[in-house]
């Protein structure tokens, strides 16, 4: 009986599982899919692409030692605003101004000898104008001798020996007496080369000094310009060579942000152009990025190709707010932040379609269609292939085969569809 039973029950199902509409004469297909749609549509849209980039100092320096020495001061630490001018670092002085104090004295003594040159003593001018006074009298006294020999040689009273003496006398006299106007000239009016010398002597002397100070400066290290300290190389004690660094500076009223452009946008920057950017940690208190107004400052027409890259670097400038309320200025903007370029493009017509829409698969993207409404005939999609462009906010450009405005696409479901299959459209 109970073998009957359920062979009973099977054919009875069976029976059941085979019944046909009697009106149709065919098995009864699969229920309608559920879908979601929206309509396509056509706008002129700007593409809007964003990069991201790290904002930088546009001028930073590692400010090196101008000379050799052992670090004596060091004043500041990392995060320190200084004006230009500030002392960064000290060597130490000892050796430099004991030089500079030699070579000074030198100076001092070679301008007294220039002075003792140009303006001669009173007492030495007095001394040859005295020698030559006595060299004139002298020979005015030989030359009377000679003249008294001379009219008693021509009476036969002289020696012919004395009257020779005498002319020896007046000679020796005459030479003395020119060698005494000689000195007084030489006192009184020094000779032009030898003024040139010393003058010569004391400029070279000059310039040593004024190296040696110069060297000295060199020994002080300071602020090219105004900026922060953030990054110290040395401290006290430390030996210093010539050129090695003492800390980084940076200047940041003006700062920098490089981002990579791909190379489909890239003809679409230009310098001069205005930016958006989106930076956190400048003023909102939410945790949300502010906006700040940055400007094209340059397109670097070179990629690193090399290493597979297409993108293009651009600088963008942007002006910097410091706080100088605070005991240290604080900058609004700081080395290092994340900043996002917002890009905008130039207006193109486009087919948009909801993000939702598409459907990519290994043979590309798709979107289904619903087929137009026909009389006795259900609702059904098409599978349409399409490549995408621009996006604008939750719609996305697509390019495809018989795409117009106003028609509708499958944005809920899709993912089930297959072509030609009947949809029934929720609200």
């Amino acid at each position: 009986m109970v073998f009957a039973g359920c062979t009973q029950s099977s054919t009875q199902i069976a029976g059941e599982a085979g019944n046909s509409d009697p009106k149709s004469g065919s098995a009864a297909g699969p229920p309608p899919a559920l879908v979601k749609v929206a309509p396509i549509r056509q706008e002129s849209i700007a593409p809007e692409f964003r990069a991201l980039g790290n904002v930088r100092p546009r001028h930073a320096s590692i400010v090196a030692s101008g000379s050799d020495g052992i670090v004596e001061e060091f004043p500041l630490e990392v995060g320190a605003f200084v004006t230009k001018g500030t002392l960064l670092s000290q060597l130490r002085m000892e050796s430099t101004d004991l030089d500079i104090a030699e070579q000074e004295a030198i100076l001092t003594e070679r301008r007294a000898e220039l002075e003792e040159i140009k303006s001669p003593r009173k007492e030495d001018q007095d001394e040859a104008q005295a020698r030559k006074q006595a060299a004139e009298v002298m020979y005015s006294n030989a030359t009377r001798r000679l003249d008294e020999l001379l009219a008693l040689s021509k009476r036969g009273a002289a020696n012919p020996t004395e009257v020779k003496d005498a002319q020896d006398n007046v000679d020796s006299a005459e030479q003395n007496r020119l060698a005494a106007a000689a000195v007084l000239a030489r006192i009184s009016a020094p000779r032009k080369e030898t003024v040139q010398q010393a003058m010569a002597r004391v400029e070279a002397q000059e310039k040593h000094v004024a190296f040696l100070k110069a060297e000295r400066e060199k020994r002080f290290t300071r602020a090219p310009f105004d900026g922060f300290v953030v990054e110290e190389h040395t401290y006290i004690g430390q030996w210093l060579s010539k050129g090695a660094p003492v800390l980084t500076l940076a200047k940041l009223d003006e700062v920098e942000v490089e981002v990579q452009i791909d190379q489909q946008y890239i003809d679409q920057i230009t310098p001069g152009r205005p930016v958006v950017l989106g930076i956190q940690g400048t003023g909102s208190r939410n945790g949300l990025a502010s906006d700040w107004e940055g400007e094209v400052a340059s397109v670097v027409p070179r990629s690193n190709w090399e290493d597979g890259s297409r993108s293009f670097p651009v600088i963008i400038r942007i002006d910097n707010r410091i706080d100088t309320s605070t005991t240290t200025p604080t900058p609004a903007l700081r080395e290092g932040m994340m900043a996002e370029a917002k890009f905008s493009g130039q207006n193109v017509d486009a087919v948009l379609v909801p993000k939702d829409s598409l459907v990519r698969t290994s043979r590309g993207t798709f979107v289904y269609v619903i087929n137009a409404a026909s009389e006795g005939k259900p609702t059904s999609v098409r599978q349409v292939l399409v490549s995408t462009g621009v996006s604008s906010g939750t719609s996305i450009q697509v390019i495809g085969e018989g795409l117009v405005a106003n028609q509708q696409v499958v944005t809920e479901g899709a993912e089930r569809l297959r072509a030609f299959q009947t949809v029934q459209i929720m609200e």
